[in-house]
């Protein structure tokens, strides 16, 4: 389970946490061993690298995001994506790809606002943030593609490891088409992969992480407006280079991992007030 929020600003006094941007996100994720038999037969040869080295893993997410404006009018409007994806992803030595198939909504049927509205009247914000004029309800679609790709390690023979590699992503769709690259680093003691699959030693686990990327954006939904339908009231402009900085801490016991990462990333669209920053807490169990 993947939770993304501003409030876990933890070095931030409360009253000084922001609210706005890329404000909330919930995941949660299911890694199944093997994919169906019917659906393996027609994995991509470049999913694997083209080595058949093994079974393709079934991918299945569901999804919440929840943006809202630093200020109005002149700013981005308040938007909610609520989906679910599948997919399938290959990890073999030193390297993890993976295709995966998003279907979403946006508009009241994605519940942003009811999501937003209970964490302010429960979690003492301030006045309900005023939702009668988000995106529109739309149905979206889209497909991403995404890799990762140790090409450094040291200490592969003790406890304290530490890796470094390329990531890679793109998606095309009617929320977004964009292509991110990036180079992710990780140290520490059983630490997982740069892509973020944990180490197969035993013993207790403690690690840091630390990633750059930029973002290439040729169309943001959550920006923009909607694909097919009008948007009243949608007028920021998007920045097409976006660089974003990763830093994180994790901890593991026996098959569970707690991780708490710091994402820093760069103003989304012109006019925006100052850079956004938001934590992520992820919770996972093998």
């Amino acid at each position: 389970m993947i939770v993304d929020n501003d409030d876990f600003n933890f070095w931030q006094p409360p009253a000084d946490r922001p609210d706005f941007g890329y404000t909330h996100g919930t995941e949660l994720d299911a890694s199944l061993s093997r994919a169906p038999k019917w659906l393996a037969r027609h994995t991509p040869a470049w999913l694997d690298g083209g080595t058949q080295s093994g079974p393709a893993r079934l991918e299945l997410r569901a999804a919440q995001r929840v943006y809202s404006p630093w200020r109005l009018p002149a700013d981005r409007p308040y938007a909610g994506w609520l989906e679910l994806a599948c997919g399938l992803r290959h990890a073999a030595a030193g390297s993890n790809r993976e295709a995966i198939l998003h279907v979403g909504v946006t508009g009241p049927a994605s519940r942003a606002a009811a999501i937003q509205r209970w964490i302010h009247r429960h979690f003492d914000h301030g006045a309900l943030p005023d939702w009668s004029h988000q995106l529109p309800q739309e149905l979206g679609i889209g497909i991403e593609t995404s890799g990762a790709r140790r090409t450094w390690r040291s200490g592969g023979s003790s406890r304290f490891a530490a890796a470094a590699g390329p990531e890679w992503r793109a998606r095309l769709g009617t929320y977004a088409v964009d292509l991110r690259a990036g180079l992710q680093t990780v140290a520490g003691w059983n630490a997982p992969d740069v892509w973020g699959d944990p180490t197969t030693r035993s013993g207790p686990a403690f690690y840091a992480m630390l990633a750059g990327r930029t973002d290439l954006i040729v169309r943001d939904e959550f920006l923009e407006g909607t694909w097919s339908r009008p948007s009243p009231g949608v007028s920021a402009t998007p920045i097409p280079l976006v660089p974003e900085l990763e830093t994180g801490i994790g901890l593991g016991v026996g098959s569970a991992r707690l991780e708490w990462r710091i994402h820093r990333r760069a103003k989304e669209f012109r006019h925006q007030p100052e850079l956004h920053t938001y934590s992520t807490l992820a919770l996972s169990w093998r």
